[in-house]
């Protein structure tokens, strides 16, 4: 259902405008941001290969052809998982704070 796609694309990509926007906020005022940057980058990174992946599943096999910018896009997506530490790190980080702060 390609409606689905599109749909879950969406909120994808609004989820990840909200959590960017939080982070900024976080970072503007000064407070402890460490927590919602990593959040933030985790799902943000994961977020753009979905999408990308969707919509290349929308387009079929003109997605992965030369003549579409998703082919290019597939293969730079990749990398954002690995950018600023990778996100399996990320999530480490993440838990251990809530532990910590959970003590």
């Amino acid at each position: 259902m390609v409606q689905q796609l599109i749909a879950d694309n969406e909120i994808d990509i609004e989820a990840s405008r909200a959590l960017i926007l939080r982070a900024c906020w976080e970072l503007d005022t000064g407070g402890d941001a460490a927590q919602i940057t990593s959040v933030t980058k985790t799902f943000v990174a994961e977020a753009v290969g979905r999408v990308v992946d969707r919509s290349l599943q929308v387009c079929g096999a003109l997605g992965v052809s030369g003549d579409a910018p998703l082919a290019r896009l597939y293969r730079e997506v990749r990398p954002f998982r690995i950018y600023d530490g990778p996100s399996k790190t990320h999530r480490w980080a993440i838990a251990k704070r809530i532990l910590k702060a959970a003590r």
